[in-house]
């Protein structure tokens, strides 16, 4: 009766140190505050001629401080956009920008506040910003098409630059 007490106390004490181990070695996820983004992938809606009518570009993000995202209020510049989209198409061999022939028209967006509650501001997810290639294929002189992309947050950390692949559209 003395020994199982005794191993049921050593098998006690074994479990609670392994379970304070265990989870004493969980540490949190550290990311640099400087956002850093990947791309995610991308994606088309046809409208119902077959033609390419919406586009969904997906880029995956981290930042150390969260401070990813604008407020309804944050409408001039420098804060007027944080999500910076280069349109690119194929054209004699090489890529060529996009250029809306409105020059008031432009291909950046607005990313809301991304900032989670709590202690740790370390975040990760994906962003996807949808595009509307029927305008944009009117002034497309090529069927393939890129993008370039950058994020910046509200210290006005830019994110690295990333160029896609190349994307053959209906159009």
């Amino acid at each position: 009766m003395f020994t199982m007490k005794l191993y049921t106390k050593i098998g006690f004490i074994l479990i609670v140190t392994l379970i304070a181990g265990l989870t004493g070695c969980v540490k949190e996820q550290q990311y640099p505050v400087q956002p850093h983004i990947e791309f995610g992938g991308f994606a088309t809606a046809k409208d119902i001629t077959g033609k390419d009518s919406l586009g969904a570009i997906t880029v995956s993000y981290t930042d150390g401080d969260g401070d990813i995202g604008l407020t309804e209020s944050d409408t001039v510049e420098p804060y007027k956009y944080n999500f910076y989209l280069k349109f690119m198409q194929y054209v004699n061999k090489q890529l060529v920008e996009v250029k809306p022939v409105d020059s008031t028209v432009t291909f950046n967006a607005r990313i809301p506040i991304l900032t989670p509650t709590g202690r740790n501001k370390n975040i990760k997810g994906n962003i996807t910003m949808t595009l509307e290639l029927y305008f944009a294929r009117q002034i497309l002189l090529s069927d393939t098409i890129a993008f370039e992309i950058y994020i910046k947050d509200r210290a006005l950390n830019e994110s690295n630059k990333i160029e896609t692949p190349m994307f053959i559209i209906r159009k």
